[in-house]
């Protein structure tokens, strides 16, 4: 695959997550050109420097559904086609299970594919004890799997349980800074201090038929490599069959100590904990880290997950309708139409 010209990648954030990830993501990366964001909260926007922004205005006193904040993005459609115009890569991310990230990332993803750009969903799935949000979020994974042409998970339960002596807003915000880590390796430019593995490659990982994993682990114990990658792999093993992972790409973030040899030990080793010696591995490695070792798996090829239980829908084996609904709050039925 050949790369368009500057200003032909793009990474666009919708709802809370997504906003603080392609905000932080923006003064990680070199290899994006153009940033925006969507969010029904203008504090999200607000808090952005920069970049393309979409505000979808929405009632404050009624708890929104997905196709509630859809059919209050309807007067929106030409201002969410401003924001994916032009681009040949589109990255989506977005936060699943709360209303606007399950409501708009389909549809901004629907509109990205009928401006001809090659998109890729990143779908962060809620934490485990967020069961509410559970139905929402799997529907819309499923959906992100239909119209995207890549869908890449992340899955900030595993950090949980890592992490439990931590208060739930240094959680989600550790989640953010893990996963703005792990992207901003995989989508960096040649430097002093980083050796990337370039678009390309990433984008060929992420293309593969079937889901994509992004899961990361640290450690800085004298066996920091084995242990760090052990657990980002332990990580993808309990959402999704390893043995199923056709293609990787691992990236080592550490400080000026790390070496050539942890590198070598992750690509030799990262075969063997998958269970599949063919597996293609591609590297990554980014001195700009911390005394202790960082290690990102982006694995694809994975057929099911364990978010197909999420939505009940999906293991009917008859036909049914899976169009995207729209509706509005109450009181605003008589919203005029955007033609």
């Amino acid at each position: 695959m050949s790369i368009a010209p500057s200003g032909q990648v793009l990474a666009l954030g919708i709802g809370s997550a997504g906003v603080r990830i392609v905000s932080a993501l923006s003064k990680e990366t070199t290899l994006v050109d153009r940033f925006a964001y969507l969010s029904c909260d203008r504090a999200d926007l607000e808090s952005v420097e920069g970049g393309q922004k979409v505000l979808i205005d929405c009632p404050i006193d009624q708890k929104l559904t997905p196709s509630m904040v859809r059919g209050l993005s309807i007067p929106h459609q030409a201002e969410m086609r401003s924001l994916v115009e032009g681009a040949r890569v589109v990255f989506i991310i977005a936060g699943l299970g709360r209303a606007t990230g399950s409501g708009l990332a389909p549809v901004v993803a629907e509109i990205a594919n009928e401006s001809g750009a090659d998109t890729v969903s990143i779908a962060v799935m809620p934490f485990g004890f967020e069961e509410k949000l559970r139905f929402y979020a799997g529907l819309a994974l499923r959906r992100l799997r239909r119209i995207s042409r890549g869908v890449v998970v992340v899955d900030n339960d595993m950090l949980l349980k890592s992490t439990s002596d931590a208060t739930l807003k240094e959680i989600y915000d550790l989640a953010n800074s893990e996963a703005v880590t792990s992207l901003g390796s995989l989508l960096s430019n040649q430097s002093e201090d980083s050796i990337p593995v370039g678009l390309n490659k990433v984008l060929g990982t992420v293309f593969q038929h079937g889901y994509s994993f992004l899961s990361s682990a640290s450690s800085g114990s004298p066996d920091k490599t084995e242990e760090a990658l052990s657990r980002a792999v332990i990580g993808i093993s309990k959402r999704a069959e390893t043995k199923e992972a056709n293609h990787a790409v691992v990236v080592l973030t550490g400080d000026s100590t790390l070496r050539a040899g942890e590198t070598a030990t992750a690509v030799k080793r990262l075969s063997s904990m998958f269970g599949n010696e063919e597996i293609d591995v591609e590297y990554s490695v980014s001195y700009r880290g911390g005394a202790q070792l960082q290690v990102s798996v982006l694995a694809s090829g994975f057929k099911a997950t364990r978010y197909d239980d999420y939505d009940p829908l999906a293991s009917l084996r008859t036909v049914i309708d899976d169009s995207m609904e729209y509706s509005l709050p109450s009181g605003l039925e008589s919203l005029p139409s955007c033609e």
